[in-house]
């Protein structure tokens, strides 16, 4: 397993994936990632234990607006593909009760779209998250805020 020095940071994909797997019990039907992380080709990159995880997403031509860039509505599923796996990470199953997105610049294709979400509070039934999605370079694309109810087992 690829750690940094601080043995809580997790840097290779596969064994953040295999701990995103086995982190909770899963609900029936629950798939984790979800199919659309998996169809925007979105990879975990680093996961702080609690606190962060970055991910990066390829910006196909296929999710450009008419401006050909990528359409806000794309960059906020990405946004949210990061914010999902997170909340699971930190607090098992969730649902999102809010989500705000701000855009600030467009990007194209041929980038990678990398996102970084963060956990800002968490309770016993609830999760504040907020997300930055930039380029590869480092400028702001977007920034967002979310909410989740945490589920509880009834029994």
């Amino acid at each position: 397993m690829k750690k940094s020095e601080d043995a809580k940071i997790l840097t290779d994909p596969e064994e953040i994936m295999k701990l995103l797997q086995g982190a909770n019990p899963l609900p029936d039907g629950m798939q984790v990632p979800p199919p659309v992380f998996t169809m925007m080709d979105g990879r975990i990159e680093l996961y702080e234990q609690g606190k962060r995880l970055k991910a990066v997403f390829p910006v196909r031509e296929e999710y450009y607006n008419p401006m050909n860039r990528m359409q806000g509505g794309m960059i906020a599923a990405a946004i949210d593909n990061t914010m999902g796996p997170l909340s699971f990470l930190v607090a098992g199953p969730a649902f999102t009760l809010s989500f705000y997105v701000d855009f600030v610049r467009g990007i194209d294709a041929s980038r990678m779209l990398h996102v970084e979400a963060v956990v800002i509070s968490r309770s016993r039934t609830n999760l504040i998250l907020e997300a930055t999605a930039s380029d590869p370079r480092g400028k702001i694309v977007a920034g967002a805020s979310s909410q989740f109810q945490v589920l509880r087992d009834p029994g």
